[in-house]
């Protein structure tokens, strides 16, 4: 390693704390500016009915084992938790079922099965279920996963099944999601196997156990965890600190030193002008796209969370397990959390009570409010009352299905990591910390 360097990363979700940590460790000199007044980003939390609950992400996906190993690494591998509360539902226009135990991404793997007969009926499960003897096909990366899915599976599976999955984890139409978007490396295997075989081997490579996990205590304390480890490492961390403009400097560093030919980057905060050489974008896609001009301006997907507090004793046999998903237009939601049947800590924390969460798909800030009784009723067939909720809270999130970004290196000295490298999720982001060569060259 070279002489010592000033960087600052930009955002303090879990992406750019581990990017300052891994930077701190090589011996860097490291300023982490984040424009909210709490850290975190989508793994923050908000205060509902008394108790602190997520935010923003509540669980992560097992697969890969990257999360794990990341909990286990900062020390909180004794709050891992396993979601209780049993099946998650599917609630269509004319029937309510279990999601089916067999299957990946919603592609039943057991087409015969009663679950999936349940869910399709015999007519579409049936269709399904001639996919595993169609010929294989050709499929692209860029094919979306609708497209294939409906000419294989057919349109039931498609609709009933696999569509509110994928908008439920991507916040997108199953038609617009490009099947290598969907799982890095699935098109080549559908192209092999075809899509059930291709989707069976995937779940078949899965961890045992629960495909997601979360924290007693929520998985926001994976950033408070974070944040303490930055800061011991030296990083200075700053709040209320939103970056309005990044350009590239002139000429080298403050003091004289040089900049090993990058010229370095100057920043403009409302208090305060900043320098570094090197700068870590861990922002959303929206705020990168208006600080880089090289990086493509997505189309900013928003997700609104209703969170809800309920006085509803007969929410107590947990109706629909631990949670919803809906098939499109059923409800303005598209998915349901039961959180305090699906957490045992938060029914620890929040006893004679029931936290429920709504998701929404919604194109600008709006109050949604309005909908979530109704929704969480229709969703929860429970009739639910005004004089029933004591509390509710609406988060809006942006940027929540972000496009992969083509250059993770738009410009010298200027590194894209987490959102604005279009990763979502906690797995997708620690799979890219563990193979990360940020610092490697410095």
């Amino acid at each position: 390693m070279t002489d010592p360097r000033t960087w600052i990363v930009i955002g303090a979700g879990p992406a750019g704390l581990l990017a300052a940590c891994r930077l701190a460790d090589e011996g860097h000199s490291v300023t982490v500016l984040e424009a909210e007044s709490e850290l975190g980003g989508r793994v923050s939390k908000v205060r509902v009915d008394g108790i602190d609950i997520d935010a923003g992400a509540e669980s992560f996906a097992t697969r890969g084992g990257h999360v794990e190993k990341l909990i286990d690494d900062i020390g909180l591998t004794d709050k891992l938790v396993a979601p209780a509360g049993g099946p998650a539902w599917i609630v269509g226009p004319d029937r309510s079922y279990p999601m089916p135990a067999a299957g990946w991404l919603g592609i039943p793997t057991k087409s015969l099965s009663r679950d999936v007969r349940k869910a399709l009926g015999w007519s579409g499960a049936l269709r399904a279920a001639v996919e595993r003897w169609m010929p294989v096909e050709e499929v692209a990366p860029d094919d979306h996963l609708g497209e294939v899915a409906r000419r294989r599976l057919g349109d039931i599976a498609t609709d009933r099944l696999l569509a509110p999955v994928v908008s439920g984890i991507f916040s997108r139409p199953i038609d617009e999601l490009r099947i290598d978007a969907a799982a890095a490396g699935f098109a080549a295997e559908i192209s092999e196997l075809g899509l059930t075989r291709a989707a069976a081997k995937r779940r078949a490579l899965a961890p045992a156990g629960a495909s997601v996990m979360g924290l007693e205590g929520g998985m926001f304390t994976l950033t408070d965890v974070l944040a303490e480890r930055a800061r011991a490492r030296g990083v200075t961390i700053y709040t209320d600190a939103p970056v309005y403009s990044l350009t590239r400097s002139e000429d080298s560093t403050p003091g004289g030193r040089p900049s090993n030919d990058v010229p370095g980057w100057d920043m403009v905060t409302e208090s305060n002008h900043w320098h570094a050489d090197e700068v870590v974008m861990a922002a959303s896609r929206p705020v990168a796209a208006s600080l880089v001009p090289q990086l493509e301006r997505a189309p900013d997907r928003q997700v609104g969370l209703v969170t809800l507090s309920l006085d509803a004793p007969e929410l107590d046999s947990h109706p629909r397990g631990s949670g919803v998903l809906a098939v499109e237009g059923v409800t303005h939601a598209k998915a349901l959390t039961h959180a305090s049947a699906k957490w045992n800590w938060v029914a620890q924390a929040a006893p004679s009570r029931h936290i429920i969460r709504l998701s929404y798909n919604v194109e600008s800030a709006q109050d949604l409010s309005d909908y979530a009784l109704a929704d969480a009723s229709r969703l929860l067939g429970v009739p639910l009352k005004d004089q029933q909720v004591r509390d509710l809270v609406q988060v809006t999130w942006h940027d929540a299905a972000p496009t992969r970004a083509g250059d993770r290196e738009p410009a010298p000295g200027l590194h894209l990591v987490g959102s604005a490298a279009g990763f979502s999720g906690l797995a997708a982001i620690a799979d890219d910390d563990a193979r990360s060569t940020l610092g490697a060259r410095t």
